[in-house]
């Protein structure tokens, strides 16, 4: 009996679990549709239960705050974007020295498809986190999803340290700072342009790839052997 009593209880539990689970879930999406829609200044904890479907009383049994949430989000949004290219990018500026054009840019445009082709799947949020990137004061205590771009942009400046170390190239931070800076704002820009319709996304990749062939050969002046192609 105590046994049976125990599956019983177990059974509960991991249901009320799941059902936690899923209503989390469902209000990290709503606030993920909110913000697409409204960026920061619409963010609220009683639009976003409301899209959910919950009563705002109701999503202090799965966040503590809105700020909470929306860390939550945006590490998750970070993760997702950053995962699947972290290595690409690593590779190839750590094989960069001895790459000939050809696979130089080869590389770079497999790398680039693939910040192009996230931001695209939705492009709503990508315009917001840009516009609130520069709209608010990013120095704040609560740091809501505005923050992401700068947080993303300082990923990209340790992936850039990562590849350069591994291709045991020395070099100074200001430099790696200035370097990413640089690229991410041409990213962002041709990133609108296409989707303004002002040219193709090829057309766009095959100039960044040219732009950060020069970018990333002010780091590999010593170094390099590259074969030309």
């Amino acid at each position: 009996m105590n046994a049976l009593k125990v599956v019983s209880s177990t059974k509960v539990e991991s249901k009320r679990d799941l059902a936690k689970a899923k209503t989390r879930h469902v209000l990290l999406k709503s606030a993920l549709q909110l913000y697409s829609l409204e960026g920061a200044c619409g963010m609220s904890m009683n639009k976003i239960a409301k899209g959910a479907g919950i009563a705002q009383p109701s999503f202090y049994n799965h966040f503590d705050s809105l700020e909470a949430l929306q860390q939550e989000l945006g590490a998750q949004l970070k993760d997702n974007y950053l995962s699947p290219m972290r290595m690409a990018w690593v590779d190839m500026l750590k094989d960069y020295a001895m790459l000939s054009k050809e696979a130089f840019n080869q590389r770079c445009q497999h790398c680039l498809t693939m910040i192009f082709d996230a931001a695209f799947q939705n492009i709503a949020l990508f315009q917001r986190l840009m516009e609130d990137s520069l709209r608010f004061d990013l120095q704040a205590e609560n740091k809501g999803l505005e923050s992401l771009i700068t947080e993303i942009r300082e990923e990209w400046t340790k992936i850039f340290m990562q590849g350069l170390h591994s291709a045991e190239c020395s070099f100074e931070a200001f430099d790696v700072h200035l370097c990413v800076d640089i690229a991410a704002a041409q990213v962002h820009e041709l990133i609108l342009g296409c989707h303004q319709q002002r040219y193709s996304q090829q057309q766009a990749i095959a100039m960044l790839c040219k732009n950060f062939d020069g970018l990333f050969s002010s780091f590999f002046a010593k170094e390099m052997h590259r074969v030309e192609g």
